[in-house]
């Protein structure tokens, strides 16, 4: 088995922070727009809901996901596994020990929780996993623009026939300082990829913010992902910014 470089669809969100710039907590009106880059329709901005937003969440936990551990089957099998690999790499047979590693891995991936790693703000748009060149600092100087990138683990992936497809729903909320959500985006995308023949460990996201008309002072990003094939899954995370003169 080989892993392979699979990207899922970038968002650019480059209305929004304009937007908020000059409107107090509450008063948000919808300007702009989000788009997927890939062609799909474009969808209006959402004023802040009235409820409040829900405290962030460990950046590589999904939310109100309790550790349990798999059922003793499992456990057996997945011990075989590793015994296979561990069996192959001793004989020299360094394929076979790789191939029966990633059987492992598939099957953990497939108990994990949705979650993310290397959350970063990052200096140009990544084109493949992987390739993101972090940005030093959180200060941004309008118009600069805010790259996010994060690589979802966990995703549900369904066999169709020969074939894999994942899908991703994402919100969006810019919140001020003390928490206040100042505006965002629900429902965002599906972001989904479909085809593709080799179970995939290596998945990323990336999104795009202007921040023309944002005012300085200190901010939080909100990005919420949901797995589209199980709605049980999702992970919330915040990273924080600041606009500097």
């Amino acid at each position: 088995m080989k892993r392979f470089f699979l990207i899922s669809a970038c968002l650019a969100a480059t209305g929004l922070l304009a937007s908020l710039g000059g409107i107090a907590p509450g008063e948000l009106q919808a300007q702009g727009s989000v788009t997927d880059i890939t062609g799909g329709p474009a969808v209006a901005l959402a004023p802040p809901e009235a409820a409040p937003s829900p405290p962030a969440q460990p950046p590589a936990e999904a939310a109100g996901q309790e550790k349990t551990a798999p059922p003793a089957d499992e456990q057996n099998s997945i011990s075989q596994v590793l015994a296979k690999s561990d069996a192959a790499y001793r004989r020299g047979d360094y394929i076979e020990a790789l191939d029966a590693l990633w059987a492992a891995e598939e099957m953990m991936w497939r108990r994990a929780p949705l979650g993310v790693r290397n959350v970063a703000f990052v200096t140009e748009q990544p084109e493949n996993f992987g390739t993101y060149s972090p940005k030093i600092g959180e200060d941004f100087r309008s118009p600069e623009p805010l790259i996010f990138y994060c690589e979802p683990i966990g995703v549900t992936q369904l066999k169709e026939g020969d074939t894999y497809k994942y899908s991703i729903i994402g919100a969006l909320d810019i919140l001020d300082s003390a928490g206040q959500v100042l505006g965002g985006q629900k429902n965002l995308g599906p972001y989904e990829q479909k085809g593709y023949r080799t179970f995939s460990t290596e998945i990323m996201m990336s999104i795009t913010i202007g921040t023309r008309g944002l005012p300085a002072g200190s901010y939080i990003m909100r990005v919420t992902l949901t797995d589209n094939l199980d709605l049980t899954k999702s992970v919330q995370l915040d990273k924080p910014f600041n606009i500097v003169e």
